[in-house]
């Protein structure tokens, strides 16, 4: 059977080309595993996919969809040959399945994770009894397959600007974020080291000679980090990380700028504490500071990702943030403006929140767009359409005084 995985497009975003369609080449992959003819489609970077969509041939079409570009999706899935039947999965079909199986043309939905569950997926096609909804669940990490990296061109993808690509050491994160729309559940699973070594030393045959680490929270175990970051020294690549304050220390650190990393990025959401409580991020704003000096003492570049309009932020809880950009110095940063996502505590109980409305256009629900702009798409008592753009000016303006354009 030929199966066609289609990325969609983002065009909220400046650069939706940015990153690879790594969910798609995971999918891929145990396609392939089981016999099956896959071609990635990602239509990403401007392609002309509306006049591409209609010509495409394939016995199966899958779409991934997250929440700000259910739009899309439903005109793609419009666009693709009437005959064929379509599966759509990831976040949006996740937490909404009868939102996009109502609203959007298609035959199924997987929630979860796909890469066991399409099995059963293609076997009831063949028999012509496909499910509506279809539970993917966690997948195990002996059942994760490596990344069907052969199907897309790698190089024309330049996350973060450089010339690097991803590699996923696990999945799955314990924390419990208010803010929060995951899919690969709370169950963190710590794919084995020698597979990891594997996988970087794959990019490296492709020419990488940089990687960044796809997890959100690479430190969870921190035995097992150690033992990762004294594994990857002997091969003499550079990565970058992605982690927040709760388990990195100095130790970590010092390993990993010996290990050849350049540049952590941290989850600090704000430098107000009482947001940070709000947000049920279990740091704290000391912790958050000393994490990023650490970093930079070691000779590693740091970058905050921060929130912006979570319920409850003020000009002073701003102001704090600003104050905290100001001494905990990061080279780069990220701002998001808050969304309810589906899947999210503030989306499915907003009332714990004082979110008195929310938008009923998915398109709205992106965190960060052009040129950092962004678009309300709920209210509470205090947080108005005019009060959000206020206070994400002031500190977006801040930002770029102290460090410069966003990245």
């Amino acid at each position: 059977m030929k199966v066609t995985l289609i990325g969609p497009p983002s065009p909220y975003l400046d650069n939706d080309a940015a990153c690879p369609p790594s969910g798609l080449m995971y999918l891929a992959a145990a396609l392939e595993n089981i016999g099956h003819e896959v071609e990635i489609l990602d239509l990403s970077g401007g392609s002309d996919w509306r006049s591409k969509a209609p010509r495409l041939e394939a016995d199966l079409f899958g779409i991934t969809c997250v929440t700000p570009n259910f739009n899309v999706v439903r005109e793609l899935s419009n666009l693709l040959p009437e005959d064929r039947p379509i599966i759509i999965g990831g976040v949006h079909p996740t937490h909404l399945p009868e939102d996009v199986l109502q609203k959007i043309r298609c035959d199924s939905v997987v929630r979860g994770e796909g890469e066991v569950i399409i099995k059963k997926v293609i076997e009831d096609l063949e028999r012509g009894k496909l499910q509506r909804i279809y539970e993917g669940g966690l997948v195990p990490v002996e059942d994760i397959p490596k990344p069907a990296r052969h199907l897309v061109d790698l190089h024309k993808y330049r996350p973060g600007g450089e010339k690097t690509t991803p590699v996923y050491t696990s999945r799955g994160c314990p924390f419990n974020c208010n803010f929060c729309s995951r899919i690969t559940g709370r169950t963190f699973r710590a794919i084995p080291i020698p597979r990891v070594l594997e996988e970087i030393k794959e990019v490296m045959s492709l020419g990488f000679k940089h990687v960044y680490f796809g997890d959100d929270n690479i430190v969870i175990q921190r035995e097992r980090m150690k033992e990762l970051l004294k594994a990857i020294k002997p091969l003499g690549i550079e990565f970058r990380l992605n982690h927040d304050a709760r388990t990195i220390d100095e130790e970590i650190i010092a390993l990993a700028a010996d290990a050849g990393c350049d540049e952590i990025s941290f989850g600090i959401e704000s430098g107000s504490q009482r947001m940070l409580d709000l947000m049920n991020k279990c740091t704290t704003v000391e912790e958050n500071k000393k994490a990023m000096l650490l970093t930079k003492k070691h000779g590693i570049k740091s970058k905050a990702y921060i929130v912006v309009n979570f319920p409850g932020e003020t000009e002073e809880t701003v102001k704090e943030t600003i104050k905290f950009i100001s001494e905990a110095r990061p080279d780069k940063w990220l701002l998001s403006s808050f969304a309810p996502l589906p899947g999210s505590n503030t989306f499915h109980h907003p009332e714990k929140y004082g979110i008195t409305w929310m938008s009923k256009n998915w398109e709205d629900y992106y965190l960060a767009g052009k040129d950092g702009k962004f678009k309300p798409c709920f209210k509470t008592d205090e947080l108005s359409f005019e009060r959000q753009i206020y206070l994400h000016n002031l500190l977006i303006e801040s930002l770029r005084e102290q460090i410069g354009r966003q990245h």
